[in-house]
C-alpha cells in the first residue's frame, strides 16, 4: 500500500528536496504541495492523504491553525510538522493538536522518508 503525502511550505527548496527525497521510495507517492494555508486546506479535503508535511509559518501564518483543522475534520490523517525553530514551546503545542511528530528541517529534514516509512509500517503491522 502507498503512503500518500501533501506538503504544505512556503519555500521552494524544500519542495525540491522533498522531490528528491520521495522519488527514491516507491511506498511514498507525493501526491500535492501547497504553498499557502488557503491552497493546502483546499488539496487536504480533495486529496485526502495518509500524511501531511507542514511548516509551522506559511506566508507568515501559522500552521496550526491549519493543523488544528485538520485533527477536527479528518482525524486519521497523519501531521507532521516542520520547522527551523527548535523550540520546546512549538513542540509542546503541536503535540498537544495532535500533530504525529514534529521534524526539525535544520537537522532531522533528510530523514522524513524514513519517519514516514517507519510509521506507515507500524500502521500495517496493526492492521494485519
Amino acid at each position: 500500500m502507498t503512503l500518500k503525502v501533501v506538503s504544505i511550505d512556503d519555500s521552494t527548496t524544500i519542495t525540491t528536496h522533498l522531490n528528491y527525497l520521495f522519488k527514491k521510495h516507491d511506498e511514498i507517492e507525493w501526491v500535492g504541495h501547497a504553498y499557502d494555508l488557503i491552497e493546502g486546506k483546499k488539496i487536504i479535503k480533495s486529496l485526502k492523504p495518509d500524511v501531511v508535511l507542514l511548516d509551522i509559518m506559511v506566508n507568515e501564518e501559522s500552521g496550526f491553525e491549519l493543523l488544528y483543522f485538520v485533527k477536527q475534520h479528518f482525524p486519521y490523517i497523519k501531521v507532521y510538522m516542520l520547522s527551523n525553530l527548535n523550540d520546546e514551546i512549538y513542540i509542546k503545542k503541536s503535540k498537544q493538536l495532535g500533530a504525529s511528530q514534529f521534524i526539525d528541517k535544520s537537522y532531522e529534514f533528510e530523514s522524513i522518508s524514513d519517519f514516514l516509512l517507519n510509521d506507515h509500517k507500524e500502521k500495517n503491522i496493526l492492521k494485519n
